[in-house]
């Protein structure tokens, strides 16, 4: 695996989580956005990656808690060595990435915003929209100039009369700042399915469905390769 690839799909190689690159993922409202989040986090971190993450809804370390007392595979240690925020409004969160994010002096492997447009859809106007595109761009900056994994969740714009054509909030802008889009959808069967677009949409590949429990993403292991 190549140094900057962090996390590949197992079968077929493709990247999803790499050093230098931004990760789109959306989906609709539980689709497992943030359990994915924190799977990630945790499985970087049991290879003494560093990984920071904020929230702007629920705060992650609540998912986070309920997998380690699921007594699956992560510990309260474990997440102590994950560093979490809490970041509730929108002017809040445009300021921390576009004025401070960049200027942090801490060593890091990846960062994770979960959900970076949950707060923009209060407020989707022209301007917004523009101060939204800054943080993107400077996100993708962030990768690039410092060598780090960007990924960022997404909520849908709104709910179409089929489950695979959810569009993501600002779609054009969101896809246009990432090097890798996927998306997650529920099925009829209460799996959960990601798959891979272009950056007009286009499905590229998708993965074999999976469960999410108290535990997580019990297949992750399955699906995904980290760091081999």
């Amino acid at each position: 695996m190549d140094n900057g690839n962090l996390i590949s799909v197992r079968k077929s190689s493709t990247e999803f989580i790499s050093k230098g690159k931004v990760l789109h993922l959306y989906g609709p409202p539980k689709s497992g956005k943030s359990t994915l989040s924190a799977t990630i986090a945790f499985e970087l971190a049991k290879h003494d990656l560093a990984v920071s993450i904020i929230s702007t809804e629920r705060p992650i370390e609540i998912r986070m808690q309920s997998m380690i007392e699921a007594k699956g595979g992560y510990t309260q240690e474990l997440l102590e060595t994950i560093s979490t925020s809490d970041i509730f409004t929108f002017d809040d969160l445009i300021h921390t990435l576009i004025h401070d994010l960049p200027y942090i002096e801490l060593e890091m492997d990846m960062i994770i915003i979960d959900s970076l447009t949950s707060a923009y859809r209060q407020h989707a106007d022209p301007i917004s929209l523009t101060l939204l595109r800054k943080a993107l761009s400077t996100l993708q900056s962030l990768a690039i100039n410092r060598n780090i994994a960007v990924m960022y969740t997404n909520q849908v714009a709104s709910t179409m009369k089929s489950n695979s054509d959810f569009r993501p909030v600002a779609s054009a802008s969101t896809r246009s700042y990432s090097d890798i889009t996927t998306r997650l959808t529920r099925k009829s069967n209460e799996s959960t399915e990601i798959t891979f677009e272009d950056l007009n949409g286009e499905e590229l590949e998708v993965l074999e469905p999976f469960t999410i429990t108290a535990l997580g993403i019990e297949e992750f292991d399955q699906l995904f390769q980290v760091l081999e």
